[in-house]
């Protein structure tokens, strides 16, 4: 869920590049020379998903119908959906997304191990009475001309209104990666599977006055007419093949061809769904690891590939091992970019070419002068005080946002932190409840920014948590007192329940934002009943207490707390907790 876009691939590189398993990417896609291998697809395997769905304006789509094997589900307010355990592929998973008023989603993804992540962008369905003289054109060029008669969906001839939307989408589209059909999968009429380049894709949907489909009649036909980005013109061939998306199987079918005329491509088709010009060309498998100047992996890095004469570089993002894995053509020398999170470019340099490879090739990226590399982490439970176990936790800073799946109450996301980012916020999502933790701001410590643990539950307004060692986390939602003390200018929370004993008691000299240890300020002082801790003693060490938001009165007070005691028993404890509560004067 970033908002930086950035051109993604296709010219000649389709470069399907995702953060993947070794073991579980793409087998095929042309291996060597001339000769392609077919695609293997792999044995049936169950996976997890979790995706985005937006519009085109980056407008999340709640309750669009979400479709992968034989399970279903409907997105969230946010627009997320996840499912679990659906029947798909080893290297083949299809996504299919419904939403009245939009054209379907289609999207098709190498499944990982772990949780699969999925954006996609709806395009708006723009319903039209077809004009007298058959002919529908886009304001870019795009133009459809209809050459004979429509057939309802079995097969009858139709003599009614027809209603048509006409999209176009333009291979310099920022977010073409995520509106089109597939992911540039193709079977060639010759049977063999290979990656394409798009010249662009042109979508038309036929209905009657009723929203019934309706199709071109057996033995009619429909010219196609797309127009050629300018930058795309100089190398455009004088013929390129036409392909039309197979919605049954998720993949692009070779189906005739589109000759040149001046800046567009023309076509005769007989059918509608999806139609792609593209070429096609063997490729090789490449894998990347990002790793910073020591040698640790780099989670959430952009990278872009190019090569001479390509206008739209293939993106990527790591994943939590720094892999990218994805195809890329045979026998050109890449360039590739890496961006952090803000956009700011972080290393750039050249690899290949690559040539009859017969296994995958592995490349190390290294980032030298990386930023800080930052981990957040937290306990996520709901309004039983369970470990969440089908949620997601979402992080933004500085106008860049990602999501986590969780499935057992434990949160870590790992990112490069940009642009001088101090402090950010986190919101848990129980998926399956639809509760939520609201937005909850913190402040970044290095390396690890603990949060300490969260509750999402709508009805729950205020609360103190604290976890000792790795055991259960305590919450207490009977918070007494949390006022601010104008005679000492900072402030005080007291909670205290009978039932069980649940007594906390923080004190602090200070409001102001910011992380401060036992000698930082006058006197700070945490009670806990239940294990007698009092901050002012010696058997406290290495505490830290970080208050992330001090707001007006009814606005919030956030305060997160580690550090480590000596129990009764002389034994060494840790603790970490965290103070979300209304500020009451």
């Amino acid at each position: 869920m970033k908002n930086f876009l950035k051109p993604v691939l296709l010219f000649l590189l389709v470069f399907t590049i995702y953060s993947c398993n070794k073991n579980e990417s793409i087998d095929g896609g042309g291996t060597s020379g001339e000769t392609n291998q077919e695609f293997e697809f792999g044995a049936q395997v169950n996976r997890d998903f979790m995706g985005v769905v937006k519009d085109q304006s980056n407008v999340a789509i709640s309750n669009a119908t979400i479709n992968i094997g034989t399970k279903t589900t409907q997105t969230d307010a946010n627009g997320v959906f996840i499912i679990k355990d659906a029947t798909v592929q080893e290297r083949f998973a299809y996504i299919e997304v419904s939403k009245i008023g939009y054209l379907k989603g289609l999207k098709t993804v190498t499944p990982t191990q772990d949780v699969s992540q999925v954006n996609l962008v709806l395009l708006t369905e723009n319903i039209q009475p077809l004009p007298s003289n058959n002919q529908i054109q886009l304001i870019n060029g795009a133009k459809v001309t209809f050459n004979g008669d429509f057939e309802d969906a079995s097969g009858n001839a139709y003599s009614g209104v027809v209603n048509y939307s006409l999209n176009h989408i333009d291979p310099a589209s920022p977010t073409i990666a995520n509106e089109m059909p597939g992911m540039l999968l193709a079977k060639t009429a010759a049977d063999d599977f290979e990656m394409l380049q798009t010249y662009g894709m042109l979508h038309v949907s036929l209905t009657d006055a009723s929203g019934n489909a309706l199709q071109i009649a057996a033995g009619s036909t429909a010219e196609i007419r797309m127009p050629i980005p300018s930058v795309l013109s100089g190398a455009a061939p004088a013929t390129i093949p036409l392909w039309s998306f197979d919605e049954a199987v998720g993949y692009w079918v070779e189906d005739g061809f589109a000759t040149k005329t001046g800046s567009e491509y023309v076509g005769t088709v007989s059918h509608f769904s999806w139609w792609n010009c593209d070429i096609n060309f063997p490729t090789e498998v490449l894998c990347l690891t990002v790793e910073d100047a020591n040698g640790n992996p780099l989670a959430n890095v952009n990278i872009d590939l190019s090569f001479p004469g390509n206008p739209f570089p293939g993106t990527g993002v790591s994943n939590a091992l720094g892999e990218i894995c994805g195809v890329v053509p045979t026998n050109q020398t890449i360039t590739y970019t890496a961006y952090d999170d803000c956009g700011n470019t972080l290393s750039t340099n050249t690899i290949g070419p690559f040539t009859n490879a017969t296994t995958w090739i592995n490349e190390t990226i290294t980032i030298p002068n990386s930023p800080a590399l930052q981990t957040i982490t937290g306990n996520f439970l709901d309004c039983n005080g369970s470990p969440v176990i089908d949620g997601y936790v979402e992080l933004s800073y500085g106008g860049y946002q990602t999501i986590q799946y969780i499935e057992n109450g434990v949160f870590e996301i790992s990112t490069l932190i940009c642009n001088g980012s101090t402090s950010g916020f986190v919101e848990g999502l129980d998926y399956n409840n639809s509760q939520s933790t609201g937005v909850i701001p913190f402040i970044f410590s290095q390396p690890v920014s603990n949060i300490g643990t969260i509750i999402s539950c709508n009805t729950i307004d205020e609360y103190i948590t604290y976890q000792v060692d790795n055991g259960p986390a305590v919450t207490t939602q009977q918070i007494m007192i949390s006022a601010y003390n104008s005679g000492t200018t900072g402030f005080q929370v007291l909670a205290d329940s009978e039932t069980p004993l649940e007594e906390v008691n923080f004190e602090i000299d200070t409001t102001a934002i910011g992380s401060y240890s036992l000698t930082d300020v006058s006197a700070p002082l945490l009670v806990i009943s239940e294990i007698d801790l009092n901050t002012n003693t010696t058997t406290t060490q290495n505490f830290e207490f970080i208050i992330s938001n001090f707001g007006n009165p009814t606005e919030y007070i956030d305060v997160t707390f580690s550090g480590e005691f000596t129990d009764i028993n002389g034994v060494t404890r840790s603790i970490t907790g965290t103070i979300h509560v209304r500020r009451d004067t």
